[in-house]
């Protein structure tokens, strides 16, 4: 079996170094995010096969360092990046961008247009770029060699209007941007305990996504493919024993303009977890 996130869960992780959670001979997808203690800690992931090197999210300004070290002890050269994916534009997702092309100024981003429009405003020649759009109305497929191909879906106003997800068919792990993202005090890499995550879950879903029926309509998508682990963009990676119940949990969880024109406790939920950090 080459994915590895089941046995992840039973043993103490060095996550000062990258976390291979899918390895072929010729395919892995790996952890490379930051090590920080804050709340609203940031994953990003790395999918190499072959001379193909996908850097998923990479994250702020501030964890560039670490992330390209991680990055680094798998592929050597930080400029064998070969494509960055960026589900949205927010800082905490792609700040580090400018860096990765400096680095290496071929490096193909993938992204929607409305993210392409906004992401240059951090810094770089948009005429300069190598851009692979993604349709915001019909889904795209590319594929990138050893039997595998990535499924970008849309996922419209979670949060963002443009945003998407990427499905990897090899190894069958969801990379789902904000959406099944935590908000942790205690950071594991993989849940274990599927009913405190879901209130982690749902600290960050009821502030930050646009309605149930936004939700309803992603789950509704995305439940027919096989998926062995959704990896957020932040907190824990959801393991297969817990996709359906993380699933039917999104689908019937009220957030957004849902709660937004009526009486609710978001901002007690908010300041719950904000105001004793």
């Amino acid at each position: 079996m080459s994915l590895k996130i089941e046995e992840l869960k039973n043993r103490q992780i060095d996550l000062n170094n990258p976390v291979i959670l899918y390895d072929a001979p010729d395919y892995k997808v790996s952890w490379v995010g930051s090590a920080e203690e804050f709340i609203f800690r940031c994953n990003a992931y790395l999918i190499s096969s072959g001379g193909i090197n996908i850097l998923i999210d990479p994250g702020g300004i501030q964890h560039f360092p670490q992330v390209k070290d991680r990055v680094s002890k798998l592929i050597g050269d930080p400029a064998n990046v070969t494509h960055i994916i960026t589900h949205h534009q927010d800082p905490d997702v792609i700040g580090s961008l400018p860096e990765w092309l400096k680095i290496n100024s071929e490096i193909t981003i993938i992204t929607t247009p409305r993210t392409k429009v906004l992401i240059p405003y951090y810094g770089f020649d948009r005429e300069n770029v190598n851009w692979l759009d993604v349709s915001p109305l019909d889904d795209t497929i590319i594929d990138i060699g050893s039997s595998s191909t990535l499924i970008f879906l849309s996922a419209p106003f979670l949060h963002f209007p443009d945003a998407f997800v990427t499905y990897d068919s090899r190894s069958k792990i969801l990379f789902s941007g904000d959406i099944f993202a935590a908000i942790q005090k205690k950071w594991e890499l993989i849940v274990t305990d599927i009913e405190k995550h879901k209130k982690e879950m749902m600290y960050f879903h009821v502030y930050y996504m646009a309605s149930q029926k936004a939700l309803k309509y992603f789950v509704n998508k995305v439940k027919p493919f096989d998926i062995k682990a959704i990896v957020p963009q932040h907190g824990s990676i959801i393991p297969e024993e817990f996709v359906e119940n993380a699933f039917d949990f999104l689908a019937g969880l009220k957030c957004g303009i849902d709660l937004l024109y009526e009486e609710s406790p978001v901002r007690s939920i908010m300041d719950e977890i904000f105001g004793e950090s």
